[in-house]
């Protein structure tokens, strides 16, 4: 329809050879769900715990720091997340 969003189309070849991907997820579903939720957390925090569940590395920058960050994530040697 016209005016309409619309899905940008990719071709999900290039995702893989340049190790890109799309994630969506909707956490409205549990907007209400407060109980499971909590049961939910304390289940993975246990898992982590017991070290059965690892949680990937965290680097943080300061904003000063943006070109480091920006070196790392290009030098293709970061792990999990990077924040700044």
């Amino acid at each position: 329809a016209k005016g309409m969003p619309s899905m940008p189309t990719f071709e999900p070849m290039d995702l893989v050879l340049s190790s890109k991907s799309i994630h969506g997820f909707n956490l409205s579903f549990f907007a209400d769900e407060t109980d499971l939720v909590d049961a939910y957390m304390a289940q993975l925090l246990a898992w982590v715990s017991a070290g059965q569940l690892r949680v990937a590395r965290v680097e943080t920058f300061a904003f000063d720091m943006l070109p480091a960050a920006h070196a790392l994530i290009q030098g293709g040697q970061s792990v999990g997340k990077i924040v700044c």
